[in-house]
């Protein structure tokens, strides 16, 4: 038989965190944080892709000013937003989808800030 479940948890990477005050954050620390690990070299290369389809003066621009880009797209481009979005849901099992639809705001909220995060530790490396 085949099971998803045990098959998405096992390809994720563990990660160190602080214990949870509240639903939201434990969900961020036992869901969000291991598959944006896992994704990380795929989420950098999407946005690296993005930067050079638009042309844009990206890598010319000073550290600060890339943080702003990247916190730009992240907020303004919806189709880029739901790219970077969809490469993470889809790494939910059905319990962490099923807790996902539950508090999507505040989950989507976590997962554009932890992508930022990434992406921008990754390019300034």
């Amino acid at each position: 038989m085949f099971d998803t479940t045990s098959q998405l948890l096992s390809i994720r990477p563990a990660v160190e965190t602080q214990p949870a005050v509240n639903t939201a954050e434990k969900f961020q620390n036992d869901t969000l944080r291991p598959v944006l690990k896992l994704l990380n070299d795929n989420l950098v290369r999407v946005f690296r892709h993005y930067v050079l389809q638009r042309k844009s003066n990206f890598f010319e621009l000073n550290l600060t000013d890339q943080k702003l880009y990247i916190t730009d797209v992240l907020k303004k481009d919806q189709k880029f937003n739901s790219l970077v979005k969809g490469m993470v849901i889809g790494h939910f099992t059905e319990y962490e989808w099923n807790e996902y639809v539950g508090q999507e705001q505040e989950i989507n909220r976590r997962i554009s800030n932890l992508i930022e995060q990434r992406i921008v530790s990754n390019l300034s490396s």
